[in-house]
């Protein structure tokens, strides 16, 4: 097997008109995306949780999307983007081209994308478009998604991904949970906006803020993954 560290990926702009071309390595290795601006100080302790449940290759996940390319000057408002286009945008199934662009092992055992709130959107729209390639998805893991009931249902009738694990986080007081509407979506927002400001680890920020226990849950979800088969 040739080593695969990055993928071939080769994209064309999103204003020209010939089709996007995209060529695809085989793919390994577990790929994890936190929630909106991808970068909380949770990411990685929740990486090495993973790891330590046997989980072994694992990496945080980066996606480029063809159809939707991030806007410049995106960095510095990258959570409030993010959750506006969790909501309006890429909770709904995307058909354009998503490709992984870095953090994959050929040596892995598994093909696993997981993801937590935002991030489990970016993780199912590339189990999407992965899946369609003709490339298998062993496991696809969406942590308190706002993703759309009939996306839902796709990615869990698709015969390329094996096994779609829905983690919701509503025993804890999260008002989001996978396939719920968008207008009961839009009325969580001001408890999702009290949840993260509080910043006390309640409700849909439950593995998101570094509070005393924190390396309990870290680790509970980790084993979760591992007894749901993800190695």
């Amino acid at each position: 097997m040739q080593p695969l560290k990055t993928l071939d990926v080769r994209l064309t702009p999103v204003s020209d008109k010939e089709p996007v071309k995209v060529y695809l390595l085989r793919p390994r290795g577990t790929l994890y995306w936190g929630g909106a601006g991808l970068d909380g100080e949770y990411v990685q302790p929740q990486l090495a949780a993973f790891r330590r449940a046997g989980i072994s290759q694992c990496f945080a996940g980066l996606t480029n999307s063809s159809t939707h390319a991030l806007p410049q000057g995106y960095a510095l408002g990258g959570m409030v983007l993010d959750a506006i286009r969790s909501g309006m945008v890429i909770r709904y199934r995307d058909d354009g081209e998503w490709t992984i662009t870095s953090g994959m092992a050929s040596e892995a055992p598994q093909f696993n994308l997981i993801g937590y709130s935002y991030g489990s959107l970016l993780a199912a729209q590339t189990a999407w478009s992965y899946a369609r390639h003709g490339h298998v998805i062993d496991h696809l893991v969406l942590v308190g998604s706002p993703i759309s009931k009939d996306f839902l249902a796709d990615l869990q009738c698709h015969r390329n991904i094996r096994k779609t694990v829905v983690i919701d986080l509503v025993q804890y007081g999260d008002s989001i949970y996978a396939g719920m509407p968008w207008l009961e979506l839009a009325a969580a927002a001001p408890l999702l906006s009290k949840q993260m400001l509080a910043g006390n680890g309640e409700g849909h920020f439950y593995y998101a803020h570094v509070v005393a226990d924190s390396s309990r849950r870290w680790m509970s979800l980790a084993d979760r993954l591992a007894s749901e088969g993800l190695k």
